[in-house]
């Protein structure tokens, strides 16, 4: 099955130099690092406020990481947690990011819930990774030689909810709300069409 490219457009087009995109980089991992060895273990407030801060901190590493590298990234969302996935363009698909600790898979603390709103409707989410269809990407090797059993079911191939895209945008636009059951605490941030990711405060 052919995977779609909503990224396929102009992607070179910059008005920032490599050195420049570079140094943004260098002090966003700092600050993501600084945001991800620095967990406490507060109130609920507390906890949800870290987890939204380091949801936003990363999203803004990896989007950087799309633009410098002029590679493609998305995220795909989990009930309890998240994992960031790179566009194989030799294998025409996604795969999860390796070798890079800050773009990690990450599950929320076991009482933190998340739910993923898309152009502000609901979208239904897995429980998490385990859930995702038995036919993942790792099966790449057989897809290539055309070996095909009749017998195996067709499975859709994981993909992202959200693309970042290395000319800077993001598709679509998003809302991530974090959240306890049973507590009326929620941390909700927004991710804009123009590559910003941004917390809603409560009294906006």
């Amino acid at each position: 099955m052919h995977t779609p490219h909503p990224f396929k457009r102009s992607l070179h087009t910059r008005g920032f130099t490599l050195i420049e995109l570079l140094v943004v980089v260098v002090i966003i991992s700092i600050s993501v690092g600084y945001v991800v060895v620095n967990i406490s273990t507060g109130s609920a407030e507390e906890q949800l406020e870290e987890e939204i801060i380091r949801l936003q901190q990363v999203l803004r590493f990896a989007h950087e990481q799309s633009v410098v590298r002029s590679e493609e990234y998305g995220v795909r969302f989990y009930e309890t947690g998240y994992r960031f996935m790179l566009y194989d363009e030799l294998n025409d698909s996604w795969v999860d990011v390796a070798k890079d600790k800050l773009l990690r898979s990450r599950m929320l603390p076991e009482q933190v819930e998340l739910d993923l709103y898309i152009e502000q409707s609901p979208v239904t989410l897995l429980e998490s990774p385990k859930d995702d269809p038995k036919a993942k990407n790792e099966n790449l090797a057989s897809a290539a030689s055309n070996i095909k059993d009749p017998n195996q079911p067709v499975v859709d191939p994981i993909l992202p909810n959200v693309f970042l895209l290395s000319s800077s945008e993001l598709i679509p636009p998003f809302e991530v709300r974090l959240r306890i059951p049973g507590n009326k605490i929620e941390e909700t941030l927004q991710g804009l069409p123009q590559g910003e990711y941004n917390r809603v405060l409560d009294d906006e």
